[in-house]
């Protein structure tokens, strides 16, 4: 039987828990998985319960490596964009994939770190809100 090769969309979705606190991204990519060929990085779900408006250009900072870090792919800007016409885009990517092989990286709340988020004692307070951001890898698939 030949397998055929198709694009689909892998989503790899995290959960910023703390305004200051770094979230590590230590993932093993599916093994039909061979090429990612597009990368976006998306506010899911959360940050509209702190945020007034519905766009903020940058909520954090998100680093990524692939090949069990091998290949650093770069940093990128998350915005938080709830409006109509907000960007479906990807960002190209040509990131051929070892069989099993780890994503990794880590992320950064950037906006909601003042005081009115955290205490000092490191508790969150009332303002904060958890919050989703998802990586949905577009990729070249053998299934």
């Amino acid at each position: 039987m030949m397998s055929t090769t198709r694009i689909i969309y892998h989503p790899v979705p995290f959960i910023i828990r703390q305004p200051l606190t770094p979230v590590t991204i230590n993932t093993v990519l599916p093994g039909h998985i061979r090429k990612v060929i597009g990368i976006k990085a998306v506010h899911s779900a959360g940050v509209q319960f702190m945020a007034t408006g519905n766009y903020l250009p940058v909520i954090g900072y998100l680093s990524l490596e692939f090949n069990n870090k091998r290949y650093h792919f770069g940093h990128l800007d998350v915005p938080f964009d709830n409006r109509a016409e907000a960007s479906d885009a990807f960002l190209d990517a040509a990131i051929d994939l070892a069989p099993g092989s780890l994503l990794t990286g880590n992320y950064e709340n950037k906006v909601f770190t003042g005081t009115d988020y955290q205490k000092t004692d490191g508790t969150v307070t009332g303002k904060w809100s958890n919050y989703i951001v998802t990586i949905y890898l577009k990729a070249l698939s053998d299934d």
